[in-house]
């Protein structure tokens, strides 16, 4: 009784700010709002249009994007007030997706018509709606703010190397804390230290040592191109500055990347610190496809790596919901190399979020590289490096398609679990009472 009153002052003192629309409008935004607040979901704003409430918000609280789609999905279906539906997905204060209920979908789901696999499969799910919802939302406050609040993320970092002829493999296992925070609307801090908690390799593997120390910069230029720009520490020993653009296609099925970079050497590390100027040109040229027919990626790019030699590379990854594996192959300066990588979820699927928040990262991500014999090190040939960790990258995957089957199926499995505990407290229920006709029948007799 208490939460009931007190989310009704909440929602009675949104509507309140929402001064401006018809009393109808602004008890839909204001239950909307409420509703999202409840789900923690941040960046949130919301505003009316026409019939049709607007909602953009911000998964970063859940480790899965989907998973939380889901989430947002089911409770605002609850809502009376809300009947035409169109939410934009955000990352970094950036609009990703665009999510559209009609309201006549809507109605049928609360009629028990259709159930919610029939929501997830008519729903529209499209950047051609991005521009159009976000300037109905200029002008509207923005709740739960996530810029310059700070994460401590504790990565786990694992090394399998095995460009020796003195040992099977040159190993090592790291914890690398980052602190982390959103500046600004796609804008990002990150200040990262690796520790070595054990490895078989002295020198800078067993030293104290920073890794990202990186600001970043996303932004987008209409619905279809979207680019980066960072500055600072990178993977690899490598200091400078990169950056990169790409055009996705309006399903996000195609799309093709141009990449580039000018860095430098950094080793640094007592007791000799050590940063070479900045002279060392990189870039590459990416064309990728997701087929939706088997949840799968490909990518093939080319051009010049770090100390000068040109190669290609082919890249196939197979996305089971959160979890993603995939091969590569490459050939460069007359020598190939391939490998595997994968990607796991860590445990906790929702992080609350404190003035500082301590957790893992919301993925594990390891390349390992099948061929990297002395000849190919000695000649540097295809080093590369990345300007964030690549669990970060992994956890910002938005392609529709992916999104709407993992949806689907999540639900599936959910609807299959309650089927069998419903079917096993049935056999439950059955089994007692006749156990309970068996007792009396032998007390009578």
């Amino acid at each position: 009784m208490v939460k009931t009153r007190i989310h009704t002052l909440i929602a009675t003192a949104t509507i309140v700010l929402l001064g401006g629309a018809s009393p109808m409008a602004r008890a839909q935004q204001g239950r909307v709002l409420e509703t999202l607040r409840d789900l923690q979901m941040e960046n949130i704003q919301v505003a009316q249009k026409n019939d049709t409430v607007v909602a953009a918000f911000e998964t970063s609280v859940y480790r899965g994007n989907y998973g939380a789609l889901g989430l947002a999905i089911g409770a605002l279906l609850e809502l009376p007030e809300a009947r035409n539906l169109q939410l934009v997905l955000l990352s970094d204060a950036l609009p990703e997706l665009c999510v559209t209920l009609p309201g006549n979908l809507v109605d049928e789901y609360r009629e028990g018509t259709i159930g919610l696999e029939d929501v997830y499969q008519r729903m529209r799910m499209s950047v051609d709606d991005i521009g159009e919802a976000m300037r109905a939302l200029r002008g509207s406050k923005r709740e739960r703010s996530n810029f310059g609040k700070i994460d401590i993320v504790v990565y786990p970092g694992v090394t399998l190397i095995n460009n020796v002829t003195y040992k099977l493999y040159r190993a090592a296992f790291d914890l690398q804390p980052a602190v982390e925070t959103q500046l600004w609307k796609g804008a990002s801090l990150r200040l990262q230290i690796c520790f070595p908690i054990v490895n078989n390799e002295g020198g800078e593997w067993s030293r104290i040592r920073p890794g990202f120390l990186t600001l970043r910069q996303r932004f987008t230029i209409d619905r279809n191109w979207r680019g980066f720009v960072t500055g600072g520490n990178f993977s690899n020993s490598r200091i400078g500055v990169a950056g990169g653009v790409g055009y996705y296609s309006t399903n996000r099925i195609w799309k093709i990347e141009a990449e580039g970079g000018l860095t430098g050497s950094s080793h640094l590390y007592a007791p000799d610190p050590r940063v070479s100027s900045w002279k060392r040109f990189d870039g590459r040229i990416r064309a990728g496809c997701y087929i939706p027919l088997f949840n799968t990626q490909v990518d093939v790019d080319g051009g010049r790596f770090v100390y000068g030699d040109y190669g290609v590379r082919a890249t196939l990854t197979r996305y089971f919901g959160e979890y993603l594996v995939g091969l590569y192959a490459m050939y460069t300066g007359g020598d190939k190399n391939y490998g595997f990588h994968f990607s796991v979820p860590l445990p906790g699927k929702k992080r609350s979020r404190h003035l500082v928040r301590l957790m893992a990262p919301r993925q594990f991500a390891f390349q390992y590289s099948m061929r990297s014999g002395s000849d190919y090190t000695k000649r540097a040939l295809g080093v590369n490096y990345n300007t964030e960790p690549k669990s970060a990258t992994d956890a910002r995957f938005w392609q529709p398609d992916y999104i709407r089957h993992f949806l689907i199926e999540t639900h599936r499995r959910t609807e299959r679990k309650n089927d069998k505990k419903r079917g096993t407290e049935h056999d439950s229920k059955h089994e007692t009472e006749h156990e309970n006709r068996y007792e009396n029948n032998r007390i009578t007799n």
